[in-house]
């Protein structure tokens, strides 16, 4: 009898014990849910916060680099006009404006202070959206240092060899192209290393565009997916 009692009061104390345990175990895996919890609609508030920002920078990039495409097409049309003329008449009204043109170089720059703030806040796993953070990295790692990559060749080479050697034979300055006639600059324009100059000048301003329109087709869709992910 007294052994049935003594496992009674075993039994009871167990069960007190496991009962306690189930209690504190079970408060302290509802303190770590609402913990979780409380960290995702946090996390979830940056990454909004940094998508809104972002979708601001791509908005004026993609306005940016639409007008860098026309422009770019307005400066290879003019190095064409004075690479493939076959009258002098044909770019003896607008010579200088070409030669201006031919002059130039294109040097667009990205609004980057959203991917900045992101890089440096290590807030790139923060996007959960494997699309939205695919896209994200390839456009600011990859499409826009190649757009880079290609003003700078255009800048080196319209820089280093067509201005120099335009220059020899006249100005390449708006202001001072009326120095010299439009006879002695047509003249100068048919000779067969400024002309492979010129046509040089205009690949590379294509490849820049090429570029150009690369990068903002990926803003574009980039934009798309930053949309979708802000409705959520």
């Amino acid at each position: 009898m007294e052994d049935s009692k003594t496992k009674s009061i075993i039994r009871d104390t167990i069960g007190k014990y496991i009962s306690e345990i189930l209690v504190i175990f079970i408060g302290i895996s509802i303190s770590f849910f609402f913990d979780e919890w409380r960290d995702n609609r946090k996390d979830d508030e940056t990454v909004k916060k940094h998508l809104t920002f972002l979708r601001t920078n791509l908005a004026e990039d993609t306005l940016k680099l639409t007008a860098y495409i026309n422009h770019g097409n307005r400066l290879v049309n003019s190095i064409n006009k004075l690479a493939y003329f076959k009258q002098d008449s044909e770019i003896t009204g607008n010579i200088n404006f070409y030669i201006d043109n031919a002059a130039s170089y294109l040097a667009f720059k990205s609004n980057q202070m959203a991917y900045e703030e992101i890089k440096q806040t290590a807030h790139t796993n923060l996007i959960k959206n494997d699309s939205l953070r695919t896209l994200f990295l390839s456009y600011y790692t990859v499409k826009i240092p190649y757009c880079t990559e290609w003003c700078k060749i255009d800048e080196v080479h319209t820089m280093t060899q067509v201005i120099p050697e335009m220059s020899i034979y006249f100005p390449v300055v708006v202001d001072s192209l009326n120095r010299i006639s439009s006879q002695e600059k047509v003249k100068a324009l048919r000779l067969k290393k400024i002309r492979n100059l010129l046509l040089a000048n205009s690949t590379y301003k294509k490849a820049t565009m090429d570029a150009f329109i690369s990068a903002k087709k990926a803003a574009v869709n980039l934009l798309k997916e930053i949309d979708d992910e802000l409705k959520k």
